[in-house]
């Protein structure tokens, strides 16, 4: 697999956790040199990462490369995609990814200088992410969202929105007991220790 991103991107970090996990082999191209970035937009018009070139396919969504792997590769250890579970599951990952997104136009725009309050929009955005962290809470288990004790789609995108939130310093997650507890405890995975942003 040739992987188009860089090593703090919460998205790319997902689809490289997934390769360790699994003993998929990948290069990363990376995307915050000129090179990469250059290679990246001549070949995905989104200008988006993560973009992947698996075999003869070429995808450029995380989420639609994550379904690639799981079908061709299978899910290891990894909690399965199907199940009873599946739409509890894809609503926990819809509303993280939410907060993830929203977290980072806050970091973009707070490095031009512009501030939260400086329009409604932007006020309702900093609110939803409380919003979402407050239900997560709520939906938590301990260290999982579901009595399976696996990781699965919704605790990945739980820790890298976490950990790069804390990596950036958007908010203080650091102060919120439940979920350093839940960083603490899937931080001593291997992979999530070889793909922690620098």
């Amino acid at each position: 697999m040739k992987l188009y991103g860089s090593i703090t991107s919460p998205y790319v970090r997902r689809i490289r956790f997934l390769c360790l996990e699994l003993g998929i082999p990948f290069t990363l191209v990376d995307t915050m040199t000129e090179t990469g970035q250059k290679e990246l937009r001549e070949k995905n018009p989104l200008w988006k990462v993560p973009y992947a070139e698996i075999d003869d396919v070429k995808i450029w969504d995380s989420h639609t490369i994550t379904d690639y792997i799981f079908e061709t590769k299978g899910f290891g250890n990894l909690r399965s995609k199907t199940g009873s579970h599946h739409y509890r599951e894809t609503n926990l990952q819809t509303a993280i990814d939410q907060a993830l997104d929203n977290a980072i136009l806050l970091f973009y725009l707070n490095k031009e200088g512009i501030k939260p309050d400086a329009a409604p929009y932007l006020t309702k955005n900093a609110l939803r992410i409380s919003s979402i962290l407050d239900y997560i809470k709520r939906e938590l288990n301990g260290h999982f969202f579901f009595t399976d004790g696996k990781t699965g789609l919704s605790e990945m995108a739980l820790f890298t929105t976490l950990d790069w939130i804390r990596f950036r310093s958007v908010l203080p997650v650091e102060e919120d007991p439940v979920f350093v507890s839940f960083l603490n405890f899937h931080g001593q995975n291997k992979s999530w220790k070889e793909t922690a942003p620098k």
